[in-house]
């Protein structure tokens, strides 16, 4: 039997650890386990490879400095 190193996503929801950076970080639990298992859903066998491989880069530049902001300044060269 292969042994899975990543929690389901019902283990994730109900993970002490996991909850109380969710609380610290004002993240709605029920909104957070929707978001998984839409996520999970579009990449379910079958289905068309995520929309970020076919970026031409400039949607992803913006979506990194949305995500980088609370750290300060960053940039990506490309």
């Amino acid at each position: 039997m292969q042994k899975r190193k990543d929690l389901t996503i019902d283990e994730a929801i109900r993970d002490p650890m996991i909850r109380l950076v969710m609380k610290a970080d004002g993240i709605d639990p029920k909104a957070f386990e929707r978001m998984l298992r839409s996520r999970a859903a579009e990449q379910a066998p079958g289905n068309v490879a995520p929309s970020f491989l076919a970026d031409s880069g400039s949607g992803r530049a913006r979506r990194l400095r949305h995500f980088a902001k609370p750290f300060g300044e960053a940039s990506a060269s490309w």
